[in-house]
């Protein structure tokens, strides 16, 4: 049974993560920040993967490990930000980009406080993933 505020869904392959991330394109907007929670290799790249097509984005999306944030011309314009190497540090230029971005943020909890409107947990159970969301349309 779901918490009021909360939806959650089973995804059992790459492909329904890339599908419900084209679902999330349509309730989503510029002035979202979503925190995007779950261990390495639980498909927060992928769901954005698919949040990204959902807006059109038609080239490949990796992950920003390296260079920390990309930017994404879509409509809403998308910020998508990896700060799974940051220790305890800030990254001020996120501020430019949340009234105007739909702001995607993996590995929140290395800058505490961000401003976040929704959260997005994806856990690994079996061969599936379990996704729960907070603060996004709960008709999805």
């Amino acid at each position: 049974m779901e918490s009021p505020g909360i939806v959650s869904r089973v995804l059992g392959s790459e492909e329904e993560t890339l599908s419900f991330g084209r679902l999330l394109a349509r309730v989503l907007k510029a002035g979202d920040v979503v925190a995007l929670r779950g261990e390495l290799g639980a498909g927060k790249t992928t769901l954005v993967r698919g949040i990204l097509t959902g807006l059109g984005h038609l080239e490949p999306v990796r992950s920003p490990t390296y260079n920390l944030i990309q930017t994404f011309e879509t409509t809403p314009p998308v910020m998508h930000a990896d700060l799974y190497r940051l220790k305890g540090e800030s990254l001020h230029e996120l501020n430019d980009y949340f009234e105007t971005h739909l702001c995607l943020i993996e590995w929140p909890e290395r800058i505490p406080n961000l401003p976040f409107t929704a959260e997005i947990h994806l856990e690994i159970s079996g061969d599936s993933r379990l996704i729960c969301l907070s603060g996004i349309g709960a008709d999805l």
